[in-house]
């Protein structure tokens, strides 16, 4: 999981990647493993800013991994602006923390509200909702996967999509929801 980032743009538009305890790179296509994370979190979080940033890179969809990164680049270079050490762009938990970029074109962007400080999507999915219910009933990761026949992996974004939904901080704070929202 991601967390500690600092994401920050160049004047020349280029995209630049701070982790907690590691040197600045530059995004390129190549970081595969951040670009998939971050695109996951666009995806489930923020799907009105995922479906439009399909939209506009679609003419690149044959190279999918030139069309992701265009979708993760555009999303940080309008949500992310400048390099600030005092707070992570993505914070230890995992969550992101927008900034107000200074763009050209504020006030009068189409995709304003849309891709830049997007609306967070709070409703539960089917399977986010299967996953809180394990969580309350005490079971770990890995026997969540059995009973949902999922990965581990699945587990955890779904657990850190639901703490982001949520705005809840810990697994111990989804089992007070659960018992105190849920399962009244």
């Amino acid at each position: 999981m991601l967390s500690e980032v600092e994401f920050y743009n160049t004047p020349e538009g280029d995209v630049m990647v701070k982790r907690a305890g590691k040197p600045v790179v530059q995004l390129v296509q190549n970081d595969r493993a951040l670009i998939q994370e971050v695109l996951a979190m666009v995806r489930d979080l923020y799907p009105e800013a995922f479906k439009r940033l399909s939209e506009l890179y679609t003419l690149y969809e044959r190279n999918r991994i030139y069309y992701e990164f265009m979708m993760v680049s555009r999303f940080i270079r309008c949500n992310f602006g400048e390099y600030d050490q005092n707070r992570y762009d993505m914070d230890a938990d995992g969550c992101l923390k927008f900034e107000e970029v200074r763009c050209p074109l504020r006030g009068e962007c189409r995709e304003e509200c849309v891709v830049c400080k997007p609306k967070l999507d709070t409703k539960l999915t089917a399977r986010e909702t299967e996953v809180l219910e394990c969580i309350g009933r005490g079971l770990q990761a890995s026997d969540i996967a059995d009973e949902l026949c999922i990965s581990i992996a699945t587990v955890n974004r779904h657990r850190e999509n639901l703490k982001a939904k949520l705005g809840l901080r810990s697994v111990g704070q989804l089992v007070r929801y659960y018992y105190e929202q849920v399962k009244k």
